[in-house]
């Protein structure tokens, strides 16, 4: 999920926090997600198992890539300025 959570926002243009947040985001929830849905659905312990492996192997995954892209710099964006849009809508 991560992976897709990084190039998908990169795609549709979005910059480079966008695609790192979304790419966290996605990568933790989607095996705590996988998770809730085998506990829910199913009966037996041992379908649960992939799961309950899949949160931890992402949140070690999704923590470390956390750190690494703290020490690799995001090129300055230009900040949205909310009075350009005010004045572009006519309010």
């Amino acid at each position: 999920g991560g992976i897709f959570g990084y190039f998908l926002p990169r795609v549709f243009g979005y910059n480079e926090i966008v695609c790192r947040t979304t790419a966290i985001e996605t990568a933790m929830k989607s095996s705590a997600f996988a998770f809730l849905l085998a506990s829910l659905h199913f009966g037996s312990y041992s379908v649960r198992v992939p799961a309950a492996v899949s949160v931890v192997w992402m949140a070690l995954i999704g923590s470390s890539l956390a750190v690494m892209w703290r020490y690799i710099p995001v090129n300055h964006t230009l900040k949205f300025d909310r009075s350009l849009a005010k004045r572009k809508n006519g309010l």
